[in-house]
């Protein structure tokens, strides 16, 4: 299942400029962690460890086809074609 994942141009720095990915997974978690295998240094940007689990940081919003992906998170299911886009929020 292939899914379009956009960035900001504010994390270009650590994707080398590139903005699309073409990730897969069933779950926004699934297309993260893709992500994450494909850019280690995303893994700090994206999450922070919570004991033995990764939890989203709270900067960072995510969406699926332009709604925000809040309630479900990192458990909202995907089907072929969904569109991720991240934005990271500044504090």
């Amino acid at each position: 299942m292939s899914i379009k994942l956009y960035l900001p141009g504010s994390l270009s720095v650590k994707t080398k400029g590139k903005h699309l990915f073409e990730v897969n997974g069933r779950t926004v978690g699934e297309c993260l962690n893709h992500l994450v295998s494909l850019i280690p240094e995303m893994k700090d940007v994206l999450f922070f460890e919570t004991g033995e689990a990764l939890a989203m940081r709270s900067n960072i919003e995510v969406s699926v086809n332009k709604k925000r992906a809040d309630e479900e998170g990192l458990a909202k299911v995907l089907k072929d074609g969904d569109q991720i886009r991240i934005k990271k929020n500044v504090r």
